[in-house]
């Protein structure tokens, strides 16, 4: 045994056909158990995972891609889908308090509305202050200051339309809005020396289609 060294026994043992049968079942189990091992590990503990595709694929759209997607979908879209559509995207813009004042208006009942304008020759008019009325107080909006604003908004998206001057019934409802901080103020600002500011009395009802977006989503 003097010439020959351990590992050409080795060798010479994995030659042999038996031998060398079970090490390859040994590899092949050993194998096994790895793979259910590292199995078992990623159920405890799963990888983290991968990172958004960032890709051009995943960039946003054009807007001619979404001119063209919203064109192709008219194409198919039913009636009451589209009403649908309408009412829903009305609604996103609606803020709270227009929610509120769209709610007093539903029973079709019309508000005093003013508007202060400059004092100028001819039929020229310059507007300090436009549909200030006494809607958001009576709607109980939580910013009544900002009721021209939200007027205006309405007025604009087409949920409520703006109508001639109230009847005798209004008298005490326009005196009482003439009392108002922010009416005050448009008139002292819109008065030219001797010649005071003019102010136009008017009214805001809800419009056919806030009465359907109301019934709608009421």
């Amino acid at each position: 045994m003097g010439g020959i060294s351990l590992q050409s026994v080795e060798r010479s043992v994995a030659q042999t056909p038996l031998v060398g049968q079970i090490l390859a079942r040994l590899a092949d189990a050993e194998r096994v158990v790895i793979r259910a091992i590292k199995a078992h590990l990623a159920e405890i503990d799963p990888p983290d995972p991968e990172p958004a595709d960032t890709s051009a694929d995943q960039l946003p759209a054009s807007p001619t891609d979404v001119m063209r997607d919203l064109l192709d979908r008219s194409m198919y879209t039913r009636p009451d889908d589209s009403r649908t559509a309408l009412y829903l995207s009305l609604l996103s813009d609606l803020l709270p308090d227009e929610a509120r004042i769209l709610a007093a208006l539903s029973d079709g009942s019309a508000y005093p509305v003013i508007d202060i304008a400059e004092p100028l020759l001819g039929t020229s008019t310059a507007l300090v202050l436009t549909n200030a009325s006494t809607v958001g107080r009576a709607a109980g909006v939580t910013l009544p200051h900002h009721t021209p604003l939200y007027v205006t908004r309405m007025v604009l998206t087409g949920l409520a339309v703006i109508g001639p001057e109230g009847g005798n019934s209004m008298y005490d409802d326009y005196e009482m809005l003439l009392t108002d901080a922010s009416v005050n103020m448009a008139i002292a600002k819109a008065r030219r020396g001797i010649r005071s500011a003019r102010v136009i009395r008017r009214t805001v009802r809800i419009s056919e289609l806030g009465q359907e977006l109301w019934e709608a989503a009421k």
